[in-house]
């Protein structure tokens, strides 16, 4: 049915309005289903509503009876044999991806050579600490499974760049994944995302979320989550005493008289204020 209206929407300067009824001639079988009455969705509707303005009639041929017809809607370049020409190709190539990669980090840190930042600091984490003696101890370049290694004086964790223990450098690299337009102030998670694609270090999820949260502009111009406040109602005034009392107990007493609890009601109006013993195993029916 698509078909059929695309073709009329395409040929519409020849067909609508024409006095002579002019047919249709389609090798679909399942045309049919819309000649008895039935429940149009919305998209069927504005077909309906569409074909109303052509004087055609629905011709159904075979396929093997409209020759001309079937040949024209056959591709130019298409073969026999060639159905699994599209086994074992990959969609996206790695090389790609590094390609990528290297030109997101480029656009980030716009005229800022962070790596040289990274080596020029010399205090590291604990973690950090141990495993350079480990490689210092054992004479290589890499620990745990290339977990950690080092390349010209930069630590690596797992292919990311380990950022030292400088809070001013760890806060400037959030700045520029934040703050520069490219970042466009996106929420933690994005942030910690963008970040984590090529550094790391302890806690880098926390001090992304404290640079948002302090973070004057996005705080203002965030959307409140939070559900809007009703309007203030003022209690009733009362008209006589304990009409309305509060109830409130004082706990943990020591025993005296075989009592160990006070059972407070207070007159909300007058404000008096009757004190029971009790003691704390009564239930609430023994109460009322």
């Amino acid at each position: 049915m698509l078909a059929v209206v695309r073709c009329l929407e395409a040929w519409r300067h020849f067909l609508k309005g024409a006095i002579e009824k002019f047919e249709i001639w389609t090798n679909h079988k399942n045309l049919e289903y819309f000649m008895k009455v039935e429940k149009l969705n919305r998209r069927q509707t504005r077909w309906a509503l569409y074909l109303s303005h052509f004087n055609f009639t629905l011709k159904h041929v075979p396929g093997s009876k409209m020759g001309k017809a079937d040949s024209l809607s056959r591709k130019l370049d298409w073969e026999v044999g060639v159905e699994k020409d599209n086994e074992d190709e990959t969609l996206v190539k790695p090389e790609w991806l590094e390609v990528r990669r290297i030109e997101t980090v480029e656009i980030i840190v716009d005229e800022v050579d962070l790596l040289e930042e990274v080596r020029k600091s010399k205090v590291k984490d604990d973690k950090v600490v141990k495993a350079v003696k480990e490689m210092k101890k054992a004479r290589v370049k890499m620990l745990r499974d290339e977990k950690w290694k080092e390349v010209e004086s930069i630590m690596y964790k797992k292919e990311k760049v380990y950022v030292p223990k400088d809070n001013k450098l760890r806060a400037e690299i959030i700045r520029l994944y934040h703050d520069m337009p490219v970042g466009g102030h996106r929420g933690q998670w994005k942030i910690v995302e963008l970040v984590t694609r090529n550094f790391w270090w302890p806690g880098v999820t926390k001090e992304v979320k404290w640079y948002i949260e302090e973070y004057n502009a996005c705080q203002q111009n965030k959307n409140c989550t939070e559900q809007l406040v009703g309007k203030l109602m003022p209690n009733s005034i009362l008209e006589k005493p304990w009409m309305h009392i509060s109830v409130d107990f004082i706990t943990k007493l020591p025993l005296a008289q075989g009592y160990d609890l006070i059972l407070v009601v207070v007159n909300r109006l007058t404000k008096i204020v009757h004190f029971i013993p009790t003691i704390e195993k009564m239930s609430a029916e023994g109460l009322a």
